[in-house]
């Protein structure tokens, strides 16, 4: 979960849901979406999941986000998760993610060291992924991926993923 009492947290976040608005169509869950601060920007019906991914399974979805969460799940899981994405999303739907670049590790691991992000965050941080995984990631489980972007230097990067 972030701490957004952390100006630095709260900052990022931000500008993530400014890199993801746009993409926003219809009926959207939030992957790890912590409080739902997503919310604001959903015209449609909105579902927040952190923990507890019963929740997800109760309807089909248009739009998917997963923003700054696959790099605190195992590797393997991800795709797991992913795989029961293509179950949830309605046809023309699609997932929208953003993770952090493996060049951005030394980075907020010293920002976290500074007390400028959150250590518990960072500290969270099971895989920093690539491009080619992400591609990978998407191939394995029946998506393919119809943008992609590093932002922020190139510190974080974003995905769109849709069905094949």
């Amino acid at each position: 979960m972030i701490d957004n009492s952390m100006f630095f947290e709260r900052f990022l976040q931000n500008y993530r849901f400014k890199k993801v608005k746009k993409y926003l169509i219809g009926d959207v869950l939030d992957f790890g979406g912590n409080e739902g601060e997503l919310k604001k920007f959903v015209k449609g019906k909105y579902l927040a999941i952190n923990y507890d991914h019963s929740k997800m399974e109760a309807t089909k979805w248009d739009t998917i986000t997963s923003l700054a969460v696959i790099e605190h799940i195992e590797y393997e899981e991800v795709f797991e998760i992913h795989q029961k994405f293509k179950t949830l999303l309605k046809p023309k739907g699609r997932i929208f993610l953003t993770t952090p670049t493996k060049i951005a590790k030394p980075v907020l691991e010293l920002l976290a060291f500074l007390n400028v992000i959150d250590k518990t965050n960072i500290g969270e941080h099971k895989h920093y992924w690539n491009k080619k995984e992400i591609y990978y990631l998407a191939e394995k489980t029946g998506f393919t991926v119809s943008k992609y972007r590093k932002f922020q230097f190139g510190f974080n990067q974003f995905a769109i993923l849709t069905h094949k």
